[in-house]
């Protein structure tokens, strides 16, 4: 169904002395340019919030969360006073390079469940000039909202239980280019008093495991030397928010590498759920990587510091020779396994 109620506010950064709010707002109509523009935000919500989140727990482990309380007092009732104490919070984590924003609320219903989309759409500068017959004026203008209709950050809930629902979300961040490689703390971390729903260990395990196993399962030579690539470059996305798709399309890896490393998935699906990669954790799934040469010998180093430690010299078409350097620290026999 279409959307039912529509807020917003002007939100500034906050102030340095606590406890004074400049938020205002009003209706939005549910007519007009502006309304078609948020309708579209409004329908394609469901397919633009890829990132699950969900809200924080109380540090106490109870069900409890400042923000979904907000949210869930508005969709009881929608109006601009309910709507304001979420964008006084809001003005409470944005600060001065953040700058101004023009913050949205719409809620509608979808079957017999309850939609509701919070979207954030930031200030831009820019000079308005009038023609009156032979004369130009121009002036410059400090606050243009929604320059750009592209440019904006939203997050989706949706839930037919006011009571126990709207625990678990969605959102986007359409202001950077790469939609989840650095989603803006302040709007998830502080605001939302939520996380990313795949905690960083078990995300980055699973990719790890599945790279891991991707490369021990295919006799393809080519194929191994480029998923242990992969795992050599996988440092440059250490803190980063990340998915085991776009780690796939960060570094250009091949329809057949994706294949495997996707089949080695408990789902298909698990593939484009975002969490932030944990070095530590990667590093403790894939330490080590190991060269194994038709002359018996296996040449063994750290995955991550392998290029660095051992040289590879090419000889012919297939052959080429391995090198290292350093003193002996130790020598061990290993029974047949």
């Amino acid at each position: 169904m279409a959307i039912q109620h529509v807020h917003t506010y002007l939100v500034r950064p906050r102030q340095k002395r606590e406890g004074i709010s400049r938020v205002t707002g009003t209706d939005v109509g549910l007519s007009g340019l502006l309304f078609d523009m948020l309708e579209a935000v409004y329908g394609k919500s469901n397919v633009e919030c890829k990132i699950d989140i969900a809200f924080n727990h109380a540090p106490d482990g109870s069900q409890k969360n400042d923000c979904r309380s907000l949210i869930v007092d508005y969709i009881k009732a929608p109006s601009v006073e309910a709507g304001k104490a979420l964008a006084t919070r809001l003005e409470g984590f944005t600060t001065g390079s953040a700058g101004h924003g023009l913050l949205f609320l719409m809620s509608g219903k979808e079957g017999k469940e309850t939609k509701f989309v919070i979207s954030r759409f930031p200030a831009d500068n820019g000079i308005l000039a009038e023609e009156n017959r032979s004369t130009l004026s121009v002036s410059f203008l400090e606050r243009i909202f929604m320059k750009s209709a592209y440019s904006y950050k939203a997050a989706l809930y949706q839930d037919a239980s006011l009571t126990s629902g709207f625990w678990d979300g969605r959102c986007v961040d359409k202001q950077n280019n790469d939609p989840i490689k650095r989603i803006s703390d302040y709007w998830i971390n502080d605001f939302l008093a939520s996380s990313l729903r795949v905690t960083s260990a078990a995300g980055t395990y699973r990719l790890a495991a599945a790279l891991r196993n991707a490369t021990r399962s295919t006799k393809q030579l080519a194929l191994k030397e480029e998923l242990v690539a992969a795992v050599t470059l996988a440092k440059g996305v250490k803190g980063r928010n990340t998915s085991v798709d776009d780690f796939i399309q960060r570094f250009g890896l091949s329809n057949a590498a994706r294949d495997a490393i996707l089949r080695e998935l408990p789902s298909p699906d698990v593939a484009s759920e975002t969490f932030q990669f944990n070095w530590t954790e990667f590093t403790t799934q894939v330490a080590y990587r190991s060269v194994e040469l038709d002359s018996g010998a296996i040449v063994t180093a750290e995955a991550a510091e392998f290029n660095e430690v051992v040289k590879r010299q090419k000889l012919d078409k297939d052959k080429v020779r391995l090198s290292v350097e350093g003193k002996v620290l130790n020598e061990r026999l290993k029974k047949a396994s």
